[in-house]
């Protein structure tokens, strides 16, 4: 039998985990202390459970840490554990209490709810999310001025999914990622949008840590960061919790924007019901296309087929159709001017968001991946005006 070098020091850290656990166990009764590390390899479940985590300590009970030495942001790493009571002992202890019978309830879950803010933890969190040190909002500002940015300027993050993070990726290669192509996206088809929002002004930074096409635009204003070489793990979290809005195929590090109330945009992604209902955010999805006919899917259709395998849509007779590039620039007029309290909302917009909003609560899925609904979270008018047969009913 041959011991592997992490079992041998697994076991040898045994010697002094399981006094520790016998000790804990003793007084439950009075004090609760449970352990536990994060989904830290994936950043969007890092970054939300973490943050959800710090927003809803529990004075009742004491939550310990760990976390993998190698994890997917190394700036979040750091401001986990300079918020959260993160220590390397922690996970010996946690190892040995799994190992020993009757230590559930000391064992706190990798992931909580799929990471989804179900019952608004951040909307109620009076104070700060994890603050950046002088020295790293020095750092970023010095980077965003050498692009030409001016302190005050607005900047909005842009992230497109397509398949360059994930065939990059070493650790992800056993994989065969095309089960969830239809989540991809041409970023060619937002570059109308990210100069209309340079002409207004704003500051466009596409984001990304390996992306497979570049921008093809000449617009100073719009920086392709995804191909920038001194891109790094700092930049990508201070640009999404700093910016003015987050325009996203809702892809993981939007997440980080999220957890620092930042507007969001989500477009081009399915399926419909994951929308982030418990942020600020404006939501404009794929259409689905019955592929016999020229019929879009309704909003009961949507919610009866949304897969998470590209293979599904595909088997169910579903065509997958990405927005074109004036439904992407329509939807960014319409979120901008929302911002700026420009936008003229009909009767009829309203109407149909509560007819919308009706269907959704109504839904038995929905209800599954959501409770919070925070009161500016909405389907795009742009969206319903486009698309008038959306909101039909089944008949009788």
């Amino acid at each position: 039998m041959t011991i592997n070098y992490k079992s041998l020091l697994t076991i040898l850290n045994g010697v002094w985990a399981i006094p520790i656990i016998i000790v804990i166990r003793i007084i439950r009764p009075f004090l609760l202390i449970r352990f536990g590390t994060f989904f830290s390899n994936r950043i969007g479940h890092f970054v939300a459970d973490s943050a959800h985590q710090f927003v809803k300590q529990d004075t009742n009970i004491i939550e310990l840490y760990w976390l993998d030495n190698s994890t997917c942001n190394k700036q979040w790493s750091k401001m986990v554990k300079r918020n959260l009571s993160v220590y390397w002992w922690v996970k010996y202890v946690d190892i040995w209490n799994k190992y020993l019978p009757g230590g559930d309830i000391h064992s706190r879950p990798l992931s909580v709810n799929g990471s989804r803010d179900l019952h608004g933890l951040l909307d109620k969190h009076q104070g700060e999310m994890f603050k950046f040190t002088p020295k790293e909002e020095k750092k970023t500002k010095e980077w965003l001025e050498k692009q030409g940015w001016r302190d005050g300027d607005s900047f909005v993050c842009l992230l497109v999914r397509d398949s360059g993070y994930l065939d990059s990726e070493q650790k992800f290669s056993e994989y065969d990622w095309d089960y969830h192509s239809y989540r991809n996206s041409d970023i060619g088809t937002y570059v109308e949008a990210m100069e209309w929002l340079a002409e207004q002004g704003v500051w466009v930074i596409r984001m990304g840590k390996v992306m497979s096409k570049r921008i093809s635009t000449k617009n100073s204003r719009i920086v392709d960061y995804a191909f920038c070489p001194n891109k790094n793990d700092l930049l990508d979290i201070w640009l999404f919790a700093n910016c003015n809005l987050c325009i996203s195929s809702v892809s993981g590090i939007d997440y980080v924007s999220d957890v620092y109330r930042k507007p969001l945009l989500s477009l081009n992604y399915l399926p419909l019901n994951d929308m982030v209902s418990w942020s600020n955010s404006i939501n404009y999805p794929k259409h689905l296309k019955w592929s016999d006919s020229d019929n879009f899917l309704t909003l009961e259709e949507h919610l009866e087929h949304g897969y998470n395998y590209t293979k599904d849509y595909e088997e169910a007779g579903i065509d997958v159709i990405d927005l074109t590039s004036d439904e992407i620039t329509s939807v960014v007029q319409e979120c901008w001017a929302r911002l700026e309290d420009t936008f003229m909302e009909t009767d009829d917009d309203t109407n149909q968001q509560n007819q919308f909003w009706k269907t959704m609560r109504e839904s038995t899925l929905f209800k599954k991946q959501h409770d919070f609904i925070h009161p500016k979270a909405r389907l795009a008018s742009t969206f319903l005006r486009n698309n008038p047969n959306f909101l039909q009913q089944y008949s009788c």
